[in-house]
């Protein structure tokens, strides 16, 4: 399968990126606001490809969410949504075409071939469907980096950031009828990485030394704000779970739809374990990834 990474380059999309550069066969990044704004984010996406040196093309997309009043987390991945690294200029320049068209167009192209790897808000993808509603019959696969198992927000009481950041979106992708595989925030909050265990692992590359300096600012919030030792990737391990799907030890099919109501539940994702809403399964949902492949997948991408 062929894969449209879309994202919002913060530390954690740094490292699924990094990843599915060697573990997937990628089309192209198209790149949405969320941890940073478009612009930055779309520096990013260009500063990773040179860091790379790869020949993936680069999209820009959605610069603000469907309703939504934008939201960013840069006191999560640093101003610059990378660490506030002193970084070299970006030599890489984006494509011209729209990423919403970019996706479309790709889909049309290789039709059931196309699998979606989102690490960001979802505005893109929503913005595609609302465009072309064939998108769905032609998009063989999606993992999605967002949302809750258990209610459990990061930016709201009950709001995971990319679901929160656009819930509108979020809630039309979830019920598009796309197979969709969704990694939550709470599972991968169960994956720890201290920065010493990465150290140990990742060698003393340029990449690797890159990637390491990204995440002590990363690091210091975390313990910060949660009292842990070390980095969580969520996205890392939705990127995981794309390139070996053995990396999803539990999970389960479910219906899943997102609220884009109330004063406390906007962008909740509703999860209906017990069937008492009476709708079909719409998602695969991860509980538990199996840490050592998330990291062995990471340490194969920086090497």
């Amino acid at each position: 399968m062929k894969w449209i990474i879309d994202t919002d380059p913060g530390v954690d999309d740094a490292a699924a990126i990094i990843a599915a550069e060697k573990g997937l066969d990628v089309l192209a990044w198209s790149v949405v606001h969320g941890n940073v704004d478009l612009d930055k984010a779309l520096r990013n996406a260009l500063f990773l490809k040179d860091l790379l040196e790869t020949e993936t093309p680069v999209f820009s997309g959605a610069e603000s969410p469907l309703l939504e009043k934008r939201i960013n987390a840069a006191s999560v991945h640093g101003e610059d949504g990378l660490g506030d690294l002193d970084r070299p200029a970006v030599i890489s320049r984006p494509e011209n075409e729209h990423a919403v068209d970019m996706i479309l167009e790709k889909s049309r192209t290789y039709p059931g071939e196309v699998g979606l790897l989102t690490l960001g808000p979802l505005t893109n993808i929503a913005l595609a469907l609302g465009k072309d509603r064939g998108l769905v019959e032609r998009i063989g696969r999606v993992v999605i980096m967002g949302g809750t198992s258990t209610g459990r927000g990061n930016t709201t009481p009950v709001g995971e950031f990319n679901f929160a950041a656009d819930p509108e979106a979020a809630a039309m992708v979830l019920r598009s009828g796309m197979e969709i595989t969704l990694v939550p925030w709470e599972p991968t909050v169960e994956i720890l990485f201290p920065l010493s265990e990465l150290e140990g692992k990742l060698g003393t590359g340029k990449l690797a030394r890159t990637f390491l300096a990204m995440c002590e600012p990363f690091a210091a919030f975390i313990e910060k704000r949660m009292g842990r030792k070390g980095i969580i990737l969520s996205d890392l391990v939705a990127a995981a779970v794309a390139i070996d799907p053995q990396t999803l030890l539990k999970g389960a099919n479910v219906f899943a739809a997102v609220e884009t109501a109330g004063q406390w539940g906007r962008g909740l994702t509703a999860i209906d374990f017990a069937g008492v809403s009476g709708q079909k399964p719409n998602i695969k949902l991860c509980l538990e990834a199996d840490r050592k492949r998330v990291l062995d997948i990471l340490v194969e991408g920086l090497s």
